[in-house]
């Protein structure tokens, strides 16, 4: 069966339910080419000193938005300042033993630990498209119902970034569950083949941070 926009929010609501918990964040690491890249060509982006709990080190933070469904979402980026040679240093950044292929441009991005950080309610966000209504110039109620209703590609990609980004879930299965979801409900082919593009059926963890990165960097 077709989705709708309250079919999209029953299916979200069940992945939080099932992929969410309170404690921890899920995180993505960048490739470190792109990574040294965004750093220098945003030398405006303060870079914040402090110690990491998970990596056990002091580390660089910096703090950048996304916008999603025309909210501005808090993404952290981190950073090493310097080597250290100790197994939760290197297991957080991604690094060997001994901290072989050490980077300083090595860069982790850090989504949201729960989800009252930004306090929006997903509902909402999902029920509402990134055209304003009063912008419109046609403003009659057929017009208003169409444009609710519809369901694009833009509007697909900003309910991943909203699941992943906005801290409704903590593990990467949930992620493929959706993109999976999708594929068996649409009746567009434009969209299947963008998800069959965009979301490869190989369920690989490598896959999901590749799209969630293009996503956090893509307006930068």
């Amino acid at each position: 069966m077709p989705y709708s926009k309250e079919t999209i929010i029953e299916k979200f609501s069940d992945l939080h339910k099932k992929y969410y918990v309170s404690h921890g964040y899920m995180i993505s690491t960048v490739n470190d080419d792109v990574a040294q890249k965004f750093v220098e060509d945003h030398p405006e982006i303060a870079w914040i000193f402090g110690y990491n709990e998970h990596a056990k080190a002091h580390i660089q933070t910096a703090k950048i938005h996304v916008t999603i469904f025309g909210k501005p979402f808090t993404i952290l980026l981190e950073r090493p300042m310097y080597p250290v040679e100790r197994s939760e240093f290197e297991c957080y950044f991604g690094f060997g033993g001994h901290c072989e292929g050490y980077t300083p441009y090595r860069m982790i991005v850090r989504f949201a630990t729960t989800i009252e950080e930004h306090g929006l309610d997903y509902r909402t966000l999902l029920l509402v498209n990134k055209v304003q209504l009063e912008d419109l110039e046609e403003n009659s109620k057929e017009c208003k119902e169409i444009i609710k209703e519809k369901i694009d590609i833009p509007y697909i990609q900003d309910v991943f970034k909203l699941l992943v980004i906005g801290g409704y879930v903590k593990y990467w299965k949930a992620w493929d569950e959706l993109s999976q979801w999708f594929l068996e409900h649409t009746d567009d082919e434009s969209i299947r083949t963008w998800l069959q593009t965009e979301f490869p059926n190989q369920k690989l963890e490598k896959n999901c941070l590749c799209t969630i990165n293009k996503y956090v960097f893509e307006n930068y």
